[in-house]
């Protein structure tokens, strides 16, 4: 108990950096997130080159960034978000005993919230704009990952339970 509880709060902490960075790349102006993400696809690009010359990839670097942006960005990122945050709600569960749908619920408000609050940032933010289709790229992240991350905890836990109660032979 007290192993889950120490682990509760490493993961309470980790959730709220990364939805916070999350907020704080939200509310960078457009033209500094533009070059930080473009560096990443150049990179991308180049790992690219070196096995495809050829490929859409390298010969269509502006959909490349798009993608990218938005797989890496948004996606990729919310997901990061959605295993943490979730990892956090499934060990304070262990303490509270609460329902599993309580978590499943309580987890895609986080994410919701932090993928809202991160996009209304930008209406305030010179060179971004507020899109809903964002809004949901970064939910379906958040929700796919956290998703995954219950399901792994629910069969583990599952597993432990039944060689638990399986009777001793002998």
């Amino acid at each position: 108990m007290k192993k889950n509880i120490v682990l509760f709060y490493i993961f309470l902490v980790l959730s709220f950096a990364i939805n916070i960075f999350i907020i704080v790349e939200g509310a960078t102006a457009g033209d500094r997130s533009a070059s930080q993400s473009f560096s990443f696809t150049q990179m991308f690009i180049d790992f690219v080159k070196t096995f495809a010359p050829d490929s859409p990839i390298v010969t269509d670097p502006e959909t490349t960034h798009a993608v990218i942006r938005k797989l890496v960005g948004h996606f990729g990122l919310f997901g990061v978000s959605g295993i943490i945050t979730t990892v956090d709600f499934l060990l304070i569960n262990d303490a509270l005993k609460k329902r599993k749908a309580e978590i499943i619920v309580a987890s895609s408000f986080v994410g919701l919230y932090i993928a809202f609050i991160s996009e209304l940032a930008q209406l305030f933010t010179p060179g971004r704009y507020f899109t809903f289709t964002d809004v949901l790229i970064d939910f379906s992240g958040y929700l796919l990952f956290g998703g995954i991350t219950f399901i792994i905890f629910y069969l583990v836990y599952r597993h432990r339970e039944k060689k638990n109660n399986v009777p001793a032979m002998g």
